[in-house]
């Protein structure tokens, strides 16, 4: 059960006017030297395992040398290319805050006060 706990400590954003919102603090994980140990086996198992059989999608943004900056310019190329065609292009996206966002400020000062 140790492992599972994690001791945040919510960092103010610098340059933000007003700290009544979630968003103006970055949170940051104090995890024990074990589990930040467990945490680089797992990923390195992951990265020389399943990842090499399975890998994650050529234009996903979780990989060396990609970012969301380039999946946005392969997206837009694509959308030219078909409208140059004269094909129809459909475009769905998703705005998702993470759960950060919706964080309570009573649950950060009670995390706090841990």
């Amino acid at each position: 059960m140790a492992w599972r706990i994690a001791r945040v400590a919510f960092i103010p954003k610098p340059g933000k006017l007003d700290y009544t919102t979630t968003k103006s603090f970055q949170p940051i994980s104090l995890m024990s030297f074990l589990l930040k140990g467990l945490e680089k086996l797992v990923d390195r198992y992951l990265w020389d395992g399943p990842m090499v059989a399975l890998p994650i999608h050529p234009r996903h943004a979780y990989q060396a040398g990609k970012s969301t900056e380039s999946a946005l310019h392969q997206l837009v190329g694509r959308i030219e290319c078909a409208l140059d065609a004269k094909e129809y292009t459909v475009g769905v996206f998703f705005d998702i805050e993470g759960a950060f966002d919706n964080t309570t400020m009573d649950s950060i000062r009670t995390a706090l006060d841990d």
